[in-house]
């Protein structure tokens, strides 16, 4: 393995996943990693999980799957971000409603970490951090903190998503990097993003952003009633 993609937060938008599958196809990627939230506040659930699987990629599960998968008041408060107001909600009971037996399937097999042996040591994935799967760890994170999660796990990279803000940090022992969203980027930047890691000749990692048709999807939530994703979606927030 010389080159490997880290996705994260792909939620349910089929539009952006089909730019960075093509885009990974392109730079000649050996490996695809997933760190989670595959459905969630877009209107595609189920054709984005069927993507990952017909892809091959190894996926973890993110906080928004887990609360799909256990479903109801228990499930958003369980694994959601405290205090969710009414339209969240609104749009994790219609998620909830709508994914297929098959899709359900899928996301129960997922682990909630994973491990992969690299040529820079190992990788260590997870969706919020490893100490929670609802964690948000920002660009900002105290370094301190970042190098003891590296130490403790014995790993060489850690990746983690939930935020949907890119960040590649080096520390002691190691590089943490969060790929960002490609489906509902918060940064500011409504481009999908990505990490894309090269290990040869050194270790080296990037965030990769491409522009998507958000038109499409924003036509898609207002069919579904979701209009009030829209706005969110140019804006990248």
């Amino acid at each position: 393995m010389s080159r490997l993609a880290v996705l994260s937060d792909l939620h349910a938008n089929l539009s952006a996943l089909r730019v960075v599958r093509a885009d990974l196809v392109r730079r000649g990627v050996d490996r695809v990693v997933v760190l989670g939230d595959l459905t969630g506040y877009l209107a595609r659930p189920n054709r984005v999980v069927d993507a990952v699987v017909l892809a091959g990629w190894q996926c973890i599960a993110g906080n928004y799957d887990l609360a799909v998968l256990r479903g109801g008041r228990e499930g958003a408060d369980k694994y959601l971000k405290p205090g969710i107001g009414p339209e969240p909600r609104a749009i994790f009971a219609w998620t909830e409603q709508r994914l297929h037996a098959a899709s359900r399937e899928f996301l129960a097999t997922l682990p909630e970490n994973l491990r992969l042996d690299t040529p820079a040591g190992d990788l260590l994935a997870v969706h919020g951090s490893p100490d929670s799967v609802r964690q948000y760890v920002f660009p900002d994170h105290p370094q301190a903190e970042l190098a003891a999660w590296l130490k403790q796990s014995g790993a060489s990279i850690l990746c983690l998503g939930h935020t949907h803000q890119p960040f590649v940090r080096r520390v002691e022992g190691g590089l943490v990097l969060n790929p960002g969203s490609v489906g509902k980027s918060k940064d500011g930047d409504p481009r999908a993003s990505y990490a894309l890691i090269d290990f040869e000749p050194k270790l080296r990692a990037q965030i990769v952003r491409l522009p998507w048709d958000i038109e499409t999807e924003a036509r898609l939530l207002i069919g579904a009633g979701l209009d009030s994703m829209v706005a969110r979606l140019g804006a990248g927030r």
